[in-house]
């Protein structure tokens, strides 16, 4: 009798800490959806705070669509003949910065979206994810993933630039590979220069996973934060933060019936939760904003429209 008590506690302490583990958050009230479009491609999303815009990129149209951060209205659509625009990021609120996989290199807009210019040609091959961190006042390091010859391992997938604002122009240095970690098939990427760490996600079906960098040095912290399942790509990788520098990472998992985003603790990068958006599904980029005192998470849901949710306080 003591013997089937024991299996009977032990059953149940099992159950507990499995729903423990399991537990997940479900925003269910969006601010909205955008109108969607069919055969967009949509990829990419940065962010002009100013303005109150995000900035899409539509890789299969060869677009660039602006709508309001607010409210989800259209604005307006940049055609990027032949380009492929797929990684993007927004530099001091003043340029935009848009990987064209196909032009093979950084396209640079100022806030209207004229262009400005270019740089990677000379390094750049299939240029996918985009990152930055402020050195000092008007010095900027760029990141850029490099998924050429993909599906084999290479170790000079990421590569930097020194990224120079003066007045209204823009100057860059020569392009430096990022550490040696060996990388299959990469696209998402994003730095938090308080931690001094990088996550890369790697996109290779075999080797799923996001990987952990230091920021100065290009050393593995962590090879795999771990949560994603073989089979679903580890896509679109955001950032939240206080005040007191404490916060969380966001990491999607993509999928179209059981699409993820796992939330990592900014500071150990230890995990913390699973969230679902409700109505959204295979989710390429995100990004998160800040406004208004609230912290905002928009997400591409299956390629044609973004989402756009406010995120509650995780401890």
């Amino acid at each position: 009798m003591k013997n089937i008590k024991l299996f009977f506690l032990f059953i149940i302490v099992s159950l507990i800490g499995c729903n423990t583990k399991t537990e997940t958050i479900t925003l269910t009230n969006p601010m909205f959806y955008t109108e969607p479009v069919e055969d967009a491609g949509m990829d990419s999303i940065g962010f002009l705070m100013r303005k109150h815009v995000i900035v899409v990129t539509v890789k299969d149209k060869n677009e660039i669509h602006l709508y309001g951060a607010m409210d989800g209205k259209f604005k307006k659509s940049i055609p990027r003949e032949g380009a492929f625009p797929n990684g993007v990021t927004v530099i001091n609120d003043q340029f935009v910065l848009v990987t064209e996989r196909d032009n093979k290199h950084v396209a640079v807009f100022n806030t209207s979206m004229d262009y400005l210019g270019s740089f990677g040609a000379n390094e750049l091959r299939s240029p996918y994810g985009i990152s930055f961190y402020k050195i000092d006042d008007g010095k900027y390091k760029v990141f850029v993933t490099d998924s050429y010859e993909y599906n084999n391992p290479k170790q000079d997938r990421i590569l930097s630039w020194d990224f120079n604002i003066e007045s209204d122009a823009f100057t860059v240095s020569s392009a430096s590979v990022f550490g040696s970690p060996t990388l299959y098939q990469v696209e998402s990427i994003h730095v938090d220069k308080h931690f001094k760490t990088m996550l890369v996600a790697e996109e290779m079906e075999e080797h799923h996973k996001v990987m952990a960098l230091d920021l100065e040095t290009g050393q593995t912290i962590i090879e795999d934060l771990g949560n994603f399942n073989r089979g679903n790509d580890p896509e679109g990788i955001a950032l939240v933060i206080n005040r007191d520098n404490t916060g969380y990472w966001i990491c999607t998992e993509q999928s179209k019936d059981d699409n993820r985003f796992h939330l990592y603790n900014r500071e150990d990068l230890t995990y913390i939760n699973t969230l679902y958006l409700k109505d959204v599904s295979y989710t390429d980029g995100i990004a998160t904003a800040y406004m208004h005192g609230k912290w905002f998470l928009y997400a591409v849901d299956s390629d044609k429209r973004i989402a756009a949710f406010e995120l509650p306080a995780i401890n």
